[in-house]
C-alpha cells in the first residue's frame, strides 16, 4: 500500500471540498444580498451543475492525453486561478457583475470535473484490493465531516467576517491544495519497469505496447523451418520502433469522440458495472428529494414546523453519515466478503427508514428516523464505489467513473424537476413514498445481481 500517496491524495481532496463547500455558501449569500432574489440566488448551485456535466463529458478525452495525477493537478492550478478571480469580482461586485460571477461559477466547476472521476481511479492504484473497502471509508468519512463543517460554521463564519473575506481565506484552501496535489504520483507499471530494464538501449525509449509487439515478432516460426525456430523481426519494424514516445502516443491516441463513449462501452459490456449503472439510474431519478428545498417543505408542510427543524434534520443526516461510514471502516472483512449483501441491505433499509419518514408526523422521530438513514446510505454507496474500483481495470476505470458521474449529474436535474412538480401536484410525503419505493427496487435488483456483484 502507497501509504504516503494515498494520505496526499485524502489530505488534497480534504482541504479541496471545504474549500468548495465555504466558497459556494459565500457565493451564494453574496449574490442574495446583492439582488435580493432567492431565483438568482439559485442558479449558483444549477451553474455549478452545468460546470460539473459539461466537464463530465469531456474528461475522457483529457484522460487519453494526460497522467490522472496531472489531470488533478491542472485542475487545482486552474481552481485557484479561477477563484482568485472570483475573489477579485467580490470586492467589486454590483448588479453589473452578477452574470459574470455565474460565468465563473460554471467555469470553476468545469475545472473541478474531473477531479472526482480521477481521485476514485487513483484511490486503487495507492491501495490494494483487500484495503479499498477500508480506504473508501476513510476518504466518506472525512468528506461527511467537512460538509457538517463546512454547512454548519460556514454561515457563522460569513456572518462574522464577511463573503468576501471568507473567499479570501477559501482562497488559501485551495492554494494548500494545489500544493498537496502537485507531490501526488502514479505508481509505475511493475511489467513495464522490468521489460524495459532487460532492453538495449536503442529499445528502451519505446513504448510498452511496442516492446510487447517486438517480443511477439523475436517468436514467429520461420516458414521453412521447425515450428519453435525464430527469426527477428523485420527492419521495418525496427525503424517504426525507434519513433519518439511522443510520436507513438499520438499515433495511438484515439479521437474525441472514441474517448467520449468508452467508458459507456465499458459500463455496457460488463455485467457488474452495468448492474450497478442501472441501480445508480434508479435512484438517480429520486436522488433530488434530499435537496434543501424538499427538506424545508417536508419541516413546513408535513411537520408542521419552523426552519429550524430543518437545521435538525440536516445536523441529524451528516452525524449519521458519519457514524456510518465509520461503522463500514470497522466492518471491512465482512462487507468485503460479501458486497452484494452490503448493497442490498443498506438499501433496503435506505428504504424502510424513507418509507417511514413519509409516512410520520412526529419531528423528533423525523430526526431520529434520519441520523438512521446515514449508516445505510453509506453501507449502500462505499460498498458500491468499491465494486467499481474493483469491477473495472485500472487503466479503464477513470473514464468509467467519469460516465458515472455524467450520468448521476444528469439524472440529479431531471430528479428535481420531476420530484418538485410532484411535490406541488401531490404532496411531499408522496415524493418520499415514491423515493422509498426506488430504494426498494434497487434492493431487490441487488439481490438478483448477487453473484455478478459479489467481487472480492
Amino acid at each position: 500500500m502507497n501509504t504516503r500517496m494515498f494520505r496526499i491524495l485524502w489530505g488534497s481532496q480534504t482541504l479541496s471540498n471545504l474549500a468548495d463547500t465555504l466558497y459556494l455558501i459565500a457565493v451564494v449569500l453574496l449574490v442574495l444580498q446583492m439582488t435580493d432574489s432567492t431565483l438568482v440566488a439559485a442558479l449558483v448551485p444549477l451553474c455549478r451543475v452545468a460546470g460539473q456535466l459539461a466537464c463530465g463529458v469531456w474528461a475522457p478525452v483529457l484522460m487519453d492525453r494526460y497522467r490522472l495525477t496531472r489531470i488533478m493537478g491542472y485542475s487545482q492550478l486552474a481552481q485557484a486561478l479561477i477563484f482568485a478571480a472570483m475573489v477579485f469580482t467580490a470586492s467589486v461586485l454590483s448588479e453589473a457583475y452578477i452574470g459574470w460571477m455565474l460565468f465563473l461559477v460554471v467555469l470553476m466547476s468545469f475545472a473541478d470535473g474531473a477531479t472526482t472521476p480521477s481521485c476514485n481511479a487513483l484511490v486503487p492504484r495507492y491501495v490494494p484490493r483487500e484495503e479499498l473497502l477500508r480506504a473508501n471509508g476513510l476518504l466518506s468519512t472525512s468528506d461527511q465531516i467537512v460538509m457538517m463543517m463546512g454547512w454548519v460554521l460556514g454561515g457563522i463564519i460569513v456572518a462574522q467576517i464577511g463573503s468576501a473575506n471568507t473567499m479570501a481565506g477559501t482562497l488559501v484552501m485551495y492554494i494548500l491544495a494545489l500544493v498537496f496535489t502537485l507531490q501526488l504520483k502514479e505508481p509505475a507499471s511493475e511489467v513495464t519497469l522490468s521489460e524495459l530494464a532487460n532492453l538495449p538501449e536503442p529499445l528502451y525509449a519505446i513504448g510498452p505496447a511496442d516492446v510487447t509487439e517486438l517480443a511477439n515478432a523475436t517468436e514467429r516460426p520461420n516458414a521453412t523451418g521447425p515450428a519453435n525456430a525464430t527469426q527477428p523481426p523485420d527492419v521495418t519494424e525496427l525503424a517504426n520502433a525507434t519513433e519518439s514516445p511522443e510520436a507513438l502516443k499520438a499515433s495511438s491516441r484515439p479521437g474525441a469522440w472514441n474517448s467520449m463513449k468508452a467508458g459507456w462501452q465499458d459500463i455496457w459490456r460488463s455485467r457488474p458495472l452495468r448492474a450497478m449503472v442501472i441501480m445508480d439510474t434508479i435512484e438517480g431519478l429520486v436522488s433530488g428529494a434530499w435537496i434543501g428545498a424538499m427538506m424545508l417543505v417536508y419541516v413546513t408542510d408535513r411537520l408542521q414546523k419552523s426552519e429550524e427543524w430543518w437545521g435538525f434534520l440536516n445536523a441529524a443526516y451528516f452525524i449519521g453519515a458519519i457514524g456510518g461510514a465509520l461503522l463500514i471502516v470497522g466492518l471491512t472483512a465482512k462487507l468485503s466478503a460479501k458486497p452484494a449483501l452490503g448493497v442490498a441491505v443498506g438499501s433496503l433499509l435506505f428504504a424502510m427508514m424513507t418509507g417511514w419518514f413519509a409516512l410520520t408526523t412526529v419531528p423528533l422521530l423525523a430526526v431520529v428516523l434520519t441520523v438512521l438513514m446515514g449508516p445505510a446510505q453509506q453501507m449502500r454507496d462505499i460498498t458500491r464505489r468499491t465494486l467499481f474500483q474493483k469491477a473495472c481495470p485500472p487503466e479503464r476505470l477513470p473514464k468509467v467513473l467519469s460516465a458515472q458521474n455524467t450520468l448521476s449529474y444528469s439524472l440529479f436535474g431531471v430528479s428535481v424537476v420531476l420530484l418538485g412538480y410532484l411535490s406541488d401536484r401531490y404532496g411531499i410525503q408522496y415524493v418520499y413514498l415514491l423515493t422509498a419505493l426506488f430504494y426498494f427496487i434497487t434492493a431487490l435488483l441487488a439481490v438478483f445481481y448477487r453473484k455478478s456483484l459479489n467481487i472480492t
